[in-house]
């Protein structure tokens, strides 16, 4: 096999690219995290008053978007 500089570097932007990518994972799952840990330790009248139930702050949270009509996207 033959290494070229070119066929290097293509790689390596393909790693960065991919350790870029799995690095914003990881802080999107924490942001819904702590999301989940804030929702859950308010109480029923200041979650009505936003509009949720204690029952939907998973599915507000990590939902798929268009399955509620609002929907936390992290940002």
């Amino acid at each position: 096999m033959t290494w070229t500089a070119q066929g290097i570097v293509g790689r390596a932007h393909g790693l960065g690219g991919f350790v870029q990518q799995e690095w914003s994972a990881f802080w999107a799952r924490n942001a819904q995290r702590a999301t989940v840990r804030i929702l859950r330790g308010l109480d029923d009248a200041t979650l009505r008053d936003i509009g949720l139930s204690r029952s939907e702050i998973d599915s507000f949270v990590y939902g798929r978007p268009g399955d509620r009509r609002q929907r936390y996207n992290g940002g």
